[in-house]
């Protein structure tokens, strides 16, 4: 018998999942969403076998619990909802930022539950239902995180995990949990700051608009996730802010390196070794060219 993977949160990553395992796996899925018109749409496009407004019946029916709403919505949850799971479940989840999470299950998961978090890297400035697709999570890194100092972490669980995100199309990385936190914070929560921060310096002031006027595609590639939804960034940004202070240190120590080299009286040779190594970090990053069908 298919085993059931129940998804919490009907939102681009949710439901991308759901639709994903429904095209390349055999788990049956259900889903919780906040509202009844989502619920229809997942039941609609056949994503889910079941939806409900409630969360009480899918953590009851499935085998697989994937929180996946913000961070810290995900953990105010689960302590509201963690007396319903029984021994042999297995909790997950797909959050940015692992930490309040990760405390919130260790501190409230009951005995013989397994928990082995997990991050797609995969997502988009537009956010919704609308905009998810089976095919989000293709060439993109999907994140085990090791955590085997714990009791409720499984390796057989983490490897079944590892085999579900192989199934939608994603390369596997693991990753210890201590160490998550740290190096998201500088390869996706700093990213989105930066392109917040550069926005806000191009047109935040009377001539804004005339220098919007006059980018192309450096400014909008380059500024892409400042579009994303503020409400949830804020969440994930603020849940993992020492580790972003952190981040935002070695930025400034980069800055600080670059206003040298400007000053420097060497016909700019110094600054096109900076930039020609910097080119070589960036062709180091692996392709996540998607196709979507």
């Amino acid at each position: 018998m298919a085993r059931t993977v129940g998804i919490i949160g009907l939102g681009l990553l949710g439901a991308s999942l759901a639709k994903a395992l429904r095209a390349y796996t055999t788990y049956d899925v259900i889903g919780y969403a906040r509202r009844q018109e989502i619920c229809d749409l997942a039941l609609a496009d056949g994503c889910v076998s079941q939806a409900f407004t409630a969360v009480e019946p899918v953590i009851t029916s499935a085998d697989i619990v994937v929180f996946a709403l913000p961070p810290q919505t995900n953990s105010e949850l689960f302590v509201k909802v963690a007396s319903l799971l029984r021994p042999g479940q297995v909790v997950t989840d797909v959050s940015s930022a692992k930490d309040d999470f990760a405390h919130a299950v260790y501190a409230h998961i009951p005995e013989g539950v397994h928990f082995v978090s997990v991050h797609p890297m995969a997502g988009s400035e537009k956010g919704g239902y609308g905009e998810a697709h089976k095919d989000l999570f293709q060439k993109m890194g999907w994140i085990v995180l090791e955590d085997e100092m714990q009791p409720a972490y499984d390796a057989a669980v983490a490897q079944e995990l590892a085999d579900m995100g192989r199934a939608v199309g994603s390369r596997i990385e693991y990753v210890d949990m201590k160490r998550h936190d740290g190096c998201l914070a500088m390869v996706s929560h700093m990213p989105h700051m930066l392109a917040s921060v550069m926005i806000t310096a191009v047109g935040n002031d009377e001539l804004g608009d005339k220098r919007m006027s006059l980018s192309a595609g450096g400014l909008r590639d380059s500024t892409r996730t400042a579009s994303g939804l503020p409400s949830m960034w804020q969440e994930i940004i603020y849940g993992n802010r020492m580790n972003v202070l952190k981040a935002i240190e070695q930025v400034e120590q980069e800055l600080a390196t670059v206003k040298q080299l400007l000053h420097a009286d060497d016909n700019g040779d110094s600054l096109g070794q900076y930039l020609e190594r910097a080119k070589e970090i960036r062709d180091r990053l692996p392709s996540l060219t998607i196709d979507k069908k």
